[in-house]
């Protein structure tokens, strides 16, 4: 847990006024009354170990390989604006092992699985022009499907499986209010907000022995939820070199019919620390605060993180 909260200041996606300090496509209409912003990374890490067999320290081989896509394509006409934000993250790791009578095999599992997608419409207040009344849709889920692991009596691998897409799946709808402070913050606060989480799976009731899973009752494949929604974002370079780029965004929600005293939050927090044009080392964090994704008992955090050098592309 301390070590999400260490690092929940600041996200990978970008706030709806674009920063001055990244590269922008801009495309302009032939009135010029209606602007285009858009861009987009895709970055690629990639670890190999290995050993000899007679290695007497001990170690085992494993292949890493993680792919992240971040994007965006924001219009914006007079006082109208449309911003979209895409991030996916996608990795898995190989790792060598052996059963009881020394026959090798690869056990390959998920080291991240995430999909995001936001989208905002938004009208600026004639008399206030960093505030501005918006309608939005986020959306997540994971790409491939999640298991538990266990060792058979010879010590081979057996998985059982737990998650899968849109199982759990979630999307907020939020109407409400924002502010921008600057080119590279925002706060939007959505005073009225559902909140719905889809388990599509049916299975993973008999799987998982469970008759409710993340709200959703078994039979069911939705469960809805009323509440506030709160989401802030910042874009910032911690150097003046403009070498090492953060990016921060928070999204939580408040349901209004609950006994539960904190608010459902998910932190998503970027590092990218610049070698040469297209290599770097980067850090992703993705933190998640929801006791209805967990057991009774269990810690309600949950986080996924990935540190690496990788290759990145920029349009």
């Amino acid at each position: 847990m301390l070590h999400s909260i260490l690092f929940s200041a600041l996200s990978t996606i970008v706030p709806p006024t674009l920063p001055n300090n990244q590269n922008l496509s801009i495309q302009k209409d032939s009135t010029f009354k209606r602007t285009w912003f858009y861009g987009a990374d895709f970055k690629l890490n990639f670890s190999l170990a290995n050993s000899s067999p007679n290695w007497t320290s001990g170690a085992s081989n494993n292949v890493t390989i993680t792919g992240m896509i971040n994007a965006f394509a924001n219009l914006k006409r007079d006082k109208m604006s449309w911003d979209n934000s895409l991030k996916l993250n996608l990795g898995v790791i190989a790792n060598q092992q052996s059963d009881i009578f020394g026959s090798g095999f690869w056990s390959t599992r998920k080291n991240i699985d995430n999909f995001f997608l936001d989208s905002k419409f938004g009208h600026e207040f004639p008399e206030y022009p960093s505030l501005s009344i918006y309608g939005g849709l986020n959306f997540q889920t994971q790409i491939l499907p999640g298991f538990v692991y266990r060792k058979d009596p010879v010590g081979r691998e057996v998985k059982t499986l737990t998650t899968s897409f849109l199982s759990q799946g979630q999307t907020q709808v939020a109407i409400g209010t924002e502010n921008k402070f600057g080119q590279d913050y925002y706060v939007r606060l959505g005073y009225v907000t559902l909140k719905q989480t889809y388990l599509i799976n049916q299975q993973l009731y008999e799987t998982r022995q469970e008759e409710v899973i993340a709200r959703v009752q078994k039979g069911k494949y939705v469960d809805n939820e009323f509440g506030m929604q709160i989401q802030m974002g910042a874009t910032k370079y911690l150097d003046v070199n403009k070498v090492i780029l953060a990016k921060f965004n928070y999204l939580g929600f408040l349901p209004y019919q609950s006994s539960r005293p904190l608010l459902d939050s998910r932190i998503d927090l970027s590092i990218v620390a610049k070698i040469t044009k297209h290599f770097n080392f980067n850090y992703t964090l993705i933190a998640i605060f929801d006791k209805d994704l967990v057991k009774p008992g269990a810690s309600a955090w949950q986080n996924s993180w990935v540190f690496g050098v990788g290759y990145m592309y920029r349009i």
